[in-house]
């Protein structure tokens, strides 16, 4: 069996020596956005042209994904910092790396394309070396001008995905020499490698190649074109189709990890992500060996796939079978949208909820209701733990429609003929709810939220929309709801906080770049989180601002929590093996749609 050669290395590194000799400092505000310049043109050589041979490639050498987003919108794009696009084709998971991955078991960073990273005792400078021999796929070497590059054109362009975050967090970014790279901080961030680096959660900051993008407009660029070799990465695939429903990525015998002796060649010759659509569908492409790896299901649906293929397993053999996932689900309220920039309509909302029903019906009992939108993990259930008494006193997780119609009454709201809430304009509460398509479990539950806020007086409706479609009404605000999850903390309970901060309160109509797109803004909560953002967790003054930034978010409650989420992801051993299973958890996620899918890539088996 191949095992990942993990060089390890400490998470926050000795985080606890150094807690109390971090200084103080006032939260900075956010930077301004440069000045974005047009971009010059670069004399750059014609690129070699690439024959792309379409091969054939027998099946047990092929691994089969299912793109959890479902249909490519745009399959002649493969530019990842463009708003709201998710390239889950295998852009994450074969062509591009990850400087570090995070492994959720042991809280370490793995180092992959870096070799490891070290703070200033004030946590002020990050230094990240770069792994010698690792090189992109069209030969020329990666180096610390390609991170700083990255970095740069990032802040240039607010545009851009993680724009606003490298603003807000990067004073300077040099290359000492080609494998070192030195950021100098706005502010202390003892979190700063994990958070942007480290595949904290499903995503993170990708470096791309300075030769190719250098003099590209990168809001305009597509980074596509196979005749060129495009799109160039570090990873051991190379684009050879891309189209709505399938997108093929075939291995290189030339990858750097191989060449170094860093890893051995992943065993597939072929990796295809195909659409599949609904949790239907999924199933019986499973079942008749269609697919290898799945997006999750329910507990039902695992049963008769396995009835009908033995060979489907997934996590454990038993209930609840998934892993925990580390975003909770929950319905979004745009709080920029009257009246649900009312809190008391937030909270009329929140207690027209039945999460029981939710637990019981659409996730057949595979879950528990959630009170916030941290996940259960262990490093920080003595965060949660301690704040008892404040969900005895905000009973988030009570149904209650008479403290709902209490509520609504109190603001101002009467009923119509037909039991449904006005306000003062004669207008109802209408509430637009949209979900993903795919999502199978937020699909479950949309019908039950909508039935439950219904029977409490508000004219809900839905939509479920493709995932393009979606992310783009959801980030520009055009809705007053949503039901998906938050992906924040995993350690500490900052993350999850910062995300709520007035910096992603966009205008209505503007994307969010970041943090969530329920356009929560409170001063006081703001200035809380800015000084948790400059100590480590350990430091008592952190964990006291953490318990204050809380009580206000649920007194406030943007957002309205539902369950916590096991994600049920079938695998499939008739042609490939060595899954990521309970007893043989070698990577640090098992899901196959993160950028840390590589290391899956890297370890599956062929079965003959």
């Amino acid at each position: 069996m191949k095992t990942v050669k993990f060089v390890v290395i400490a998470l926050l590194l000795v985080g606890g020596l150094v807690a109390g000799c971090a200084p103080k400092p006032t939260p900075t505000p956010i930077p301004p956005p440069v000045e974005k310049a047009t971009p010059t043109p670069v004399e750059k050589a014609t690129p070699t042209p690439v024959k792309v041979e379409f091969k054939e490639v027998p099946r047990n050498r092929t691994v089969i994904f299912e793109n959890a987003m479902g249909r490519m919108a745009m399959p002649d794009n493969m530019n990842m910092y463009i708003s709201g696009y998710w390239p889950f084709c295998g852009l994450y998971e074969a062509c591009y790396e990850s400087l570090f991955y995070y492994n959720y078991e042991t809280g370490e960073l793995i180092p992959w394309l870096a070799s490891g990273y070290s703070f200033s005792p004030d946590y002020t400078e990050v230094t990240i070396n770069i792994r010698e021999g690792v090189k992109w796929n069209d030969g020329e070497p990666f180096s610390a001008h390609d991170v700083v590059f990255t970095i740069n054109m990032l802040k240039e362009n607010e545009e851009l995905k993680y724009s606003a975050a490298m603003n807000l967090w990067v004073e300077d970014v040099v290359a000492v020499d080609d494998q070192t790279v030195v950021f100098t901080l706005t502010k202390p961030n003892p979190r700063f490698v994990l958070d942007y680096f480290g595949v904290r959660i499903w995503e993170t900051l990708l470096i791309l190649p300075k030769h190719i993008w250098e003099g590209q407009d990168p809001l305009t660029f597509t980074n596509y074109g196979l005749g060129k070799g495009w799109p160039v990465c570090t990873g051991p695939y190379r684009l050879v189709r891309s189209a709505e429903m399938e997108t093929v990525w075939d291995r290189r015998d030339d990858w750097w990890g191989a060449k170094t002796g860093f890893q051995d060649l992943p065993a597939p010759e072929r990796a295809i992500w195909v659409v599949a659509g609904s949790e239907e569908l999924r199933a019986a492409k499973g079942a008749a060996n269609e697919l290898d790896t799945m997006y999750h299901v329910g507990p039902s649906t695992l049963r008769m796939m396995q009835t009908r293929n033995p060979n489907i397993i997934t996590w454990t053999p038993d209930p609840p079978y998934g892993y925990r996932d580390p975003c909770p689900r929950c319905l979004y309220l745009n709080n920029a949208l009257p009246p649900f920039d009312n809190r008391d309509v937030r909270w009329a909302v929140n207690h027209a909820i039945n999460r029981d029903e939710l637990v019981t019906v659409a996730y057949e009992g595979a879950t528990i209701s959630a009170a916030t939108l941290f996940p259960d993990y262990p490093a920080l259930k003595a965060f949660l733990d301690r704040n008892t008494a404040l969900f005895e006193e905000h009973p988030v997780l009570k149904h209650n429609p008479e403290k709902s119609a209490e509520l609504m009454t109190g603001a101002g709201f009467t009923r119509d003929t037909e039991g449904f809430w006005v306000g003062l304009d004669g207008k109802r509460v209408t509430l637009d709810i949209i979900v993903p398509a795919g999502e199978t479990d937020k699909e479950k539950m949309l019908p039950l939220v909508v039935e439950q806020l219904r029977n409490a007086g508000f004219d809900a409706r839905s939509r479920t929309l493709e995932w393009a479609v979606f992310s783009d009404e959801w980030s520009r605000g055009m809705v007053a709801g949503a039901l998906h999850d938050l992906c924040g903390s995993v350690s500490d309970p900052y993350m999850t906080l910062s995300l709520f901060q007035s910096q992603w309160a966009v205008p209505i109509g503007e994307p969010s770049r970041g943090g969530q797109a329920g356009r929560f803004a409170n001063a006081e909560f703001d200035q809380l989180v800015d000084r948790m953002a400059v100590l480590p967790p350990e430091d008592p003054e952190f964990q006291e601002l953490a318990d204050q930034a809380l009580e206000i978010w649920v007194r406030e409650l943007p957002v309205v929590p539902l369950v916590q989420q096991t994600m049920i992801t079938p695998y499939n051993k008739t042609y490939w093996t060595n899954w990521p299973t309970a007893d043989n958890n070698y990577i640090p996620s098992i899901y196959h749609w993160w950028v840390s899918a590589n290391l899956l890539l890297q370890n599956i088996e062929p079965t003959q």
